[in-house]
């Protein structure tokens, strides 16, 4: 009995990580084929974002799960300048360029 209930909540777990994955996944994709069209961007570069972006998410994701508190909001901000300042590298915008885009994604993002 006991090794049913370990494998369903092993079970359970496992579809619940992967799930999220896939929402992540589905989130990723929606910002760099925004981007892309925003700003015209050519394959090379959207691979690039792409690697970058997932990157990004991977980083914020595990500052947010192992910090806390006025050490989180640092670190995070610092996650959230890495990838604005290589965003701003690819599509060759500056930062305040890029605000209005960024600000849309906000928006958007929650309801993918």
């Amino acid at each position: 009995m006991k090794k049913l209930v370990l494998v369903l909540v092993l079970m359970a777990s496992f579809t619940g990580m992967t799930a999220q994955n896939k929402t992540q996944e589905k989130k990723i994709k929606y910002f760099v084929e925004a981007a892309v069209k925003e700003f015209g961007l050519n394959a090379d570069q959207h691979k690039q974002l792409l690697d970058a972006r997932n990157a990004y998410i991977t980083d914020y994701m595990k500052v947010s799960k192992s910090t806390e508190g006025d050490d989180k909001k640092a670190k995070l901000n610092e996650v959230n300048k890495s990838f604005n300042q290589v965003l701003s590298e690819i599509t060759g915008k500056t930062f305040s360029e890029l605000q209005p885009f960024l600000a849309r994604m906000r928006d958007e993002l929650p309801n993918v």
